[in-house]
């Protein structure tokens, strides 16, 4: 375990007033600024999330989805946001089973539900309003902004498949090339979009005149997608769910997010004694791996839209039921894990505020894939999320295409709270690692006591499938020895690899102060004043 003395890439950021810490450096300064000015925690989060759609393509977009935890000091509660669509009404489930998926293009789209959360979260939570929120980000549409090191190289990467669509070649390759790092990069056509949203919120995207250059360009692109999925879209507001562990009550997105996989992953190994395992060891590392191909199991099995498929997350929460999957861990790693029988009834960012007041958001939001479908609608410069491919194309899972269904996201994010005042407020990007690097920074910070940043740059694992583990090389020779005894097959990752994401973590400190910490894994920033 790293101690209190050890050397970190980063400083944890210590603040009285507020805390932000987003997934790119002018998200977080967007944030902060909206702090200082009185605003929300909320203001800032949107704030940071817009800026975020405008200067990380290819991880975020307003044509994708939104999620979002926020504890309203008022109220004194936790309340779930899910901005994620539906698939098309029409879409075609049976020829795409038969095809597979394209590789990209419109009709991978399901109905983007950032711009409905983003102004219904500000409705019910803001204090400076959409246009106030949203300026920043038209700023840096408009005018440009200096390409970042991670973009540049996204875009070199995905270079191909961009010049694919000419409204992306002309957007994100306006010399001809990928752009290099520090050189402008402009989107006026966002900016026109982002300034009527911020006019007139909702009702712009989804109804107004907006949405008629939407439907307008996504009849051209061939999208399954028309007037009437976009019209018929509004911000699920469910339940949020929650586990007890380490003395605090840890809140989760509920359903189509796999926020439950984390509630059952913390269930589960909530009746060991994790500390005494020691951290970073073959023990900890071999207990938590096993629990999350338990979790990953019932996963597969039961989620799906609980609007169709009527599923109960709070199943698989079930103290009886999470004492029965505690049993299944063996000491030897599990080539596969079963569900267990349960009682019958991509590219990504994340962003954590918290404000003066005591208000919290944990926020996460996506496009799926790398820059979506990369497919911007034509006079618009709204890039189009590919979120139909997070369906199963099997016609027996629970997760299975079908119009008007939302499919499973692993987007999720985390607010813990020590009684009725929040402790730790954190998430991360990076797809199915989400709810396995949330289970590290659980554990470390609840059980372990560490410090926010610490946690954040402790080494970490990742699994996928079968008995490979990947495991960071900052791993000691003596704990990756133990584990292959155990039958991984270890795969060593680079120091600092950025497939297990990048994180953000606030924690809030007994006297109200924030500690705030930033994953150097990716360009991630914290701040606070």
């Amino acid at each position: 375990m790293l101690g209190s003395d050890a050397v970190r890439h980063r400083p944890t950021v210590r603040a009285a007033n507020g805390a932000v810490a987003s997934g790119h450096p002018l998200a977080t300064a967007a944030g902060l600024a909206a702090l200082q000015r009185g605003g929300s925690a909320i203001d800032a989060a949107i704030a940071a999330a817009a800026v975020c759609s405008v200067v990380k393509p290819g991880a975020t977009s307003i044509g994708g989805d939104v999620f979002a935890l926020v504890y309203d000091a008022r109220r004194r509660e936790v309340l779930a946001y899910n901005g994620s669509g539906a698939a098309p009404r029409a879409i075609d489930a049976e020829a795409l089973r038969q095809s597979g998926y394209p590789a990209g293009g419109a009709l991978m789209a399901t109905v983007p539900g950032c711009v409905a959360a983003w102004t219904d979260l500000m409705e019910a939570h803001g204090r400076l309003g959409l246009d106030a929120a949203l300026a920043p980000a038209v700023g840096y549409a408009e005018e440009g902004f200096p390409v970042s090191d991670l973009l540049a190289a996204a875009i070199a990467r995905d270079a191909e498949r961009l010049a694919a669509d000419p409204e992306c070649a002309r957007t994100y390759m306006p010399r001809g090339r990928a752009p290099r790092a520090g050189e402008i990069l402009q989107q006026p056509e966002l900016a026109a979009s982002l300034r009527e949203i911020a006019r007139h919120g909702t009702d712009a995207f989804y109804r107004g005149t907006l949405a008629g250059r939407l439907v307008e360009g996504l009849v051209s692109l061939g999208a399954a997608m028309d007037g009437g999925d976009l019209s018929a879209h509004s911000t699920a507001t469910p339940d949020p769910i929650a586990v007890e562990h380490g003395g605090l009550r840890v809140f989760g997105q509920p359903p189509v997010s796999q926020g439950h996989v984390l509630l059952e992953e913390l269930a589960i190994v909530d009746g060991l004694d994790l500390r005494a395992m020691g951290w970073g060891s073959a023990d900890l590392v071999h207990t938590m791996v096993e629990t999350k191909k338990l979790a990953f199991a019932d996963r597969d099995a039961y989620a799906g839209d609980p609007r169709v498929t009527g599923f109960d997350p709070m199943t698989l929460l079930d103290p009886a039921f999470a004492a029965s999957r505690r049993k299944a861990i063996r000491s030897h790693a599990a080539d596969r894990a079963d569900a267990g029988a349960t009682p019958v009834a991509a590219h990504t960012t994340y962003l954590a505020v918290t404000d003066r007041d005591g208000n919290a958001v944990s926020l996460i939001e996506s496009v799926f894939s790398a820059f979506g479908a990369a497919t911007i609608v034509p006079g618009t410069g709204i890039l189009l999320n590919d979120r139909l491919r997070g369906f199963s194309l099997d016609p027996l899972s629970p997760n299975a295409l079908a119009p008007g269904k939302r499919p499973v996201h692993t987007l999720n994010a985390v607010i813990a709270l020590d009684g009725a005042v929040p402790r730790f407020v954190f998430g991360t990007p990076g797809m199915h690692a989400q709810v396995q690097t949330n289970f590290q920074l659980a554990v470390g910070l609840i059980d372990y006591g560490m410090d926010v940043q610490e946690a954040i740059e402790a080494p970490r694992w990742f699994h996928e499938s079968g008995r490979t583990l990947q495991l960071e090389d900052r791993f000691p020779e003596d704990v990756r020895r133990d584990l292959s005894a155990r039958s991984h097959d270890l795969h060593l990752l680079p120091a600092w690899d950025g497939v297990t994401g990048g994180a953000q973590a606030i924690a809030v400190d007994e006297n109200g102060t924030f500690a705030a910490g930033a994953d150097p894994r990716r360009e991630g920033i914290a701040a606070g004043y």
